[in-house]
C-alpha cells in the first residue's frame, strides 16, 4: 500500500467520449483506492478548471472525502509554503492561469474499522 498519489496536470481528454481516459474518473478512482492505504490521499492539481470540476464531481459520486480545495492555489499562503512547483505548473502560472487543487482521502476502512 501506498499513502499518497500526486496527479499533476494531468491530459485533460476534453471529448466525451473519451471521459474514462481522464485521470480523476470514477475507474481511476476504484484502482486508486485499492493502491492505497486507509487513510491515502489524492493531490490534484491542474490548470484547465473543467477537469478540476469533474474530478471533484467523480470524487464526490465515489465516497471520497475533500479535505483540501483551492480555486487558487498560489493565492493561498499557508498551501504555498509546501507546494513543489512542477515545470507546467510555473508556465500555467507564469500565463497568468490560476492553479486548482484538491487533496482527497481515500473512503476504503481501515482493518479495525467496523
Amino acid at each position: 500500500e501506498i499513502n499518497r498519489i500526486y496527479l499533476n496536470f494531468s491530459d485533460p481528454w476534453p471529448k466525451d467520449r473519451h471521459a474514462k481516459r481522464r485521470l480523476p474518473s470514477s475507474s481511476y478512482l476504484k484502482r486508486f483506492e485499492r493502491l492505497l492505504g486507509p487513510g491515502g490521499c489524492i493531490e490534484f492539481k491542474t490548470d484547465n478548471r473543467e477537469l478540476f470540476d469533474f474530478g471533484l464531481s467523480e470524487a464526490g459520486q465515489s465516497g471520497w472525502e475533500v479535505c483540501y480545495l483551492s480555486y487558487d492555489l498560489h493565492n493561498d499562503k499557508e498551501a504555498m509554503q509546501t507546494n513543489i512547483m512542477t515545470e507546467y505548473e510555473e508556465k500555467f502560472s507564469s500565463l497568468g492561469n490560476p492553479i486548482f487543487k484538491y487533496i482527497i482521502k481515500n473512503p476504503k476502512p481501515g482493518p479495525h474499522s467496523s
